[in-house]
């Protein structure tokens, strides 16, 4: 479904990602994971035409998405909960969501795709007249999902969902994930809570320095000597 192969991409003079390519098959998950400066929301930067690579391949579907405006990929099908989340403090629940429709795909499916995302968050039903910067941490990150998913996405990015929850509530996310992904909805996750993640998605790739240093099966990732030395304190 997504394809990106050796793209670059730099600030400017500096370049941070190099040649990374990985494959997000239909209603898959897949998860990109990294330390903190390794390349990896840049990375996503790049597939969501916020950040052109310098070279390189994104193909959407089995079409180049470089050059594309971000409305223009969204309106695709492919859409991006950020690591900031990105809701509307000053608007109410509802309304955040009802934004989350604009695209042009989504506006003939809004109350549909409202009343899904109200059985997938009931707390956002509890909660639609209350102002979104009212909300505690993890009540914001399920407006996020709910929100991108108001865009009527084939495919989800997230951008490190779990940053700031408490454990309790990531726990939560991820099975909030695992569901979306089960109606259809094909997902990349970028997350640091790695060992949550290898146990949730189906296939992993691993990013230092702006490098694909490994890849496979998360379950088989979850089993290598190294990945576990270096990202699961074992």
């Amino acid at each position: 479904m997504l394809k990106i192969e050796n793209i670059q991409v730099a600030y400017g003079e500096i370049q941070v990602v190099w040649d990374v390519s990985l494959n997000v098959p239909p209603q898959s998950i897949v998860a990109l994971l990294g330390p903190n400066g390794a390349g990896k929301t840049t990375t996503l930067k790049s597939v969501m035409g916020l950040l052109p690579p310098l070279g390189g391949k994104i193909l959407f579907q089995g079409e180049s998405i470089v050059g594309k405006a971000p409305h223009e990929i969204v309106n695709s099908g492919l859409t991006l909960v950020p690591e900031w989340r990105g809701t509307f403090s000053s608007l109410t629940v509802l309304e955040n969501l009802e934004l989350g429709a604009f695209p042009p795909r989504a506006r003939p499916h809004k109350d549909t795709t409202l009343r899904e995302v109200f059985e997938i968050f009931p707390r956002l039903a509890e909660r639609k007249s209350q102002l979104a910067g009212t909300m505690s941490g993890g009540e914001r990150q399920m407006l996020a999902i709910g929100r991108a998913l108001m865009a009527k996405p084939e495919m989800l990015i997230l951008d490190e969902p779990s940053l700031g929850l408490a454990p309790l509530i990531v726990e939560n996310t991820f099975k909030r994930i695992v569901e979306i992904n089960q109606q259809g909805v094909s997902i990349l996750i970028v997350e640091q809570n790695v060992h949550l993640t290898l146990e949730t998605a189906d296939y992993g790739y691993i990013i230092e320095t702006g490098q694909i240093v490994k890849e496979g099966p998360c379950q088989q990732l979850l089993r290598d000597p190294a990945v576990k030395e270096a990202y699961l304190s074992l």
